[in-house]
């Protein structure tokens, strides 16, 4: 789960040797490697495979979507942790919670992440947590944090439009059964403390994805942009979305909503199938096919 910092503090404390050993962790030995937008501190001898490169390829994914919300990652590089394994990580100077792959803290443009042997899911949760810095830094400029829905809806869908990502997202949205959706009146104060389940946890990010995917259609760019910066001004949900979309309450854009992802298959050309990539929990993913549906709520410990 990404986390929320309006202070430069565990910045302060990463490098710290006093407060390390205080806490009983020892700081990692860092090697550095650089690109032109990023710098890489990996923990292990040597970087994953080819992994500035695959963040160049990222970052202009991102940039074209989302460098609206900041515009100082064209200008300044953002930090890159990784840690050679889940035990480094959560044993590590960043204090990670147990059940999340990934850190992100706009104040100081850092992301933290662990290198699980497999580059896909390491390339998916940095995309999913370097769209949480640059979002939330939007943010953070007037001292808010995004409302939840908004900011995991818009990490999963750049996490989708990653080449990691594959499209598994949109594949996973054309099967959403209708009796798994949360209506929109209810969807939008839902949080995730607040469900029990790993299947729960994957249809609520889902359902996060759908409604921020229809939000930010590739013609609706200004609106959503308009959308953020209203919501952060302090506006209320329902006369912001009548004021850019015209949706007059929770009530219409809940149909109007399921009727596009009613006739979000037959848009895409992605092949059924997918599943619940998070790169923010480690919850076991809830898979589908066109004729079945598997729940599986054991999380991941």
């Amino acid at each position: 789960m990404h986390v929320h910092l309006l202070t430069g503090l565990l910045l302060l404390l990463f490098f710290s040797a006093l407060a390390s050993s205080a806490s009983g962790r020892p700081a990692a030995s860092w090697q550095l490697k650089t690109s032109p937008h990023f710098s890489v501190y990996h923990e292990a001898d040597w970087s994953p495979d080819s992994i500035t490169l695959e963040l160049e390829r990222l970052y202009g994914k991102l940039r074209m979507n989302v460098s609206m919300f900041a515009p100082w990652m064209v200008r300044e590089k953002t930090k890159v942790y990784i840690y050679r394994d889940q035990r480094t990580y959560l044993n590590g100077e960043f204090h990670p919670p147990k059940w999340s792959k990934g850190l992100a803290y706009f104040s100081t443009k850092t992301v933290v992440v662990y290198d699980s042997g497999d580059i896909i899911k390491l390339r998916a949760t940095l995309a999913h947590e370097l769209t949480h810095l640059y979002f939330e830094s939007f943010y953070g400029e007037r001292l808010k944090n995004p409302p939840q829905w908004l900011n995991e809806g818009l990490a999963v869908m750049m996490e989708d439009l990653s080449p990691a990502g594959a499209g598994h997202w949109s594949s996973s949205l054309r099967y959403f059964p209708g009796e798994k959706i949360i209506p929109l009146e209810r969807f939008f104060s839902v949080r995730l403390d607040q469900l029990d389940s790993d299947a729960q946890i994957g249809y609520w990010y889902l359902e996060a994805f759908g409604v921020v995917a229809y939000l930010f259609r590739p013609h609706m760019r200004i609106q959503f942009k308009n959308f953020c910066s209203l919501l952060r001004q302090g506006e209320k949900l329902e006369p912001t979305l009548w004021k850019v979309y015209r949706i007059k309450n929770l009530g219409e854009f809940d149909l109007t909503w399921r009727n596009w992802i009613r006739d979000y298959g037959t848009r895409q050309k992605q092949e059924p199938g997918g599943s619940f990539p998070s790169a923010s929990f480690n919850f076991k993913p809830v898979e589908f096919t066109p004729f079945s549906l598997s729940n599986k709520d054991e999380r991941k410990k």
